[in-house]
């Protein structure tokens, strides 16, 4: 019996280093002089570093708000990014972009179908109301597609699935907040924002080059000018960018808020979105005013934010 005493006296002295509840307990003089200065975990940190600065309340909020703007803000974005690739070719407000043949990979918008022509006439209504005319449909030749406002919300379908039927017309946009006459021969449609576009599609036949020419041809039967020239119309201009790379991708930096702020400073504030305007002015945007950057690493990491969330669901 003494002699298992003994073993399990020296097996627990071998183990005491390993095991807690055994080590020798500091006196408070001891503690008080080898203690690290190591700060409790819930300490901020120190005041300096890139840590300290993304961690204060005001730049918490800035990218909570800028993951929040990113997120409201990308229909208005991607048109403002269509419309500038539009620019970029050469074209203006109250013209055709159109595409004279099939799109390849240098149509960089929003998921085109591969298999139609396409074209995309901008108006612009803030010296007036614009007519678009979409020529009636005949044979296997007709145009499909809709009317947009700026956040890409369908304003009326055209063509043979939309209110003319295929018997074409001469639609009519009209700024917002418009409260003239409207004259008759015309299809009115009330714009909540000044600009927007039309998606057209000018559908083909079987494929061939023959085909695709004439859906080509017929597409620029399309016209759009002001009302106020209506009386005697301007020739429509279109800008073929079937060769020219038409990047209308969404920009997840610094000139996504670019672009938002150019869509503010045009377009009326929608009821929906007023409780906007004072989050938008943590950002620097502000109707009227230049646009003046928030701290940009806080808002580059909301828009990260966003675009991480974004693609986890879509």
């Amino acid at each position: 019996m003494s002699g298992f005493k003994l073993t399990t006296l020296a097996l627990a002295l071998l183990l005491c280093p390993f095991l807690t509840g055994c080590e020798k307990q500091p006196t408070p003089t001891e503690t008080s002089a080898a203690a690290p200065a190591v700060a409790p975990a819930t300490a901020p940190p120190p005041t300096g570093t890139a840590d300290a600065a993304a961690d204060t309340p005001e730049n918490k909020a800035i990218q909570r708000r800028a993951a929040e703007a990113t997120t409201w803000g990308v229909p208005a974005v991607n048109f403002e990014m269509l419309f500038a690739a539009f620019k970029q070719a050469g074209g203006d407000w109250n013209q055709v972009a159109y595409w004279s043949r099939l799109p390849d990979w240098k149509n960089q918008t929003l998921t085109p179908n591969p298999d139609v022509i396409y074209l995309i006439p901008f108006y612009d209504t803030r010296s007036g109301p614009v007519v678009l005319e979409i020529p009636a449909a005949e044979g296997g030749s007709s145009i499909t597609g809709s009317i947009d406002d700026g956040w890409q919300a369908a304003v009326e379908d055209v063509g043979p699935a939309g209110v003319d039927k295929g018997k074409g017309g001469r639609y009519l946009i009209l700024p917002p907040g418009y409260a003239g006459n409207i004259p008759t021969g015309y299809i009115p449609l009330h714009s909540p924002t000044y600009a927007g576009y039309a998606l057209l599609r000018s559908n083909i036949g079987t494929g061939s080059t023959a085909d695709i020419e004439a859906a080509a041809a017929y597409g620029r039967r399309v016209k759009i000018y002001p009302y106020a020239q209506a009386a005697a119309p301007p020739e429509t201009r279109f800008v073929d960018v079937v060769d020219q790379v038409y990047d209308a991708t969404l920009p997840y930096d610094a000139r996504f808020f670019e672009r938002l702020n150019d869509f503010v400073q045009r377009e009326p504030w929608l009821p929906r979105d007023r409780a906007w305007i004072d989050p938008l002015k943590t950002l620097g945007i502000s109707k009227g005013t230049p646009y003046k950057p928030a701290q940009r690493e806080a808002v580059d990491r909301g828009i990260a934010e966003a675009k991480a969330w974004l693609e986890s669901r879509y």
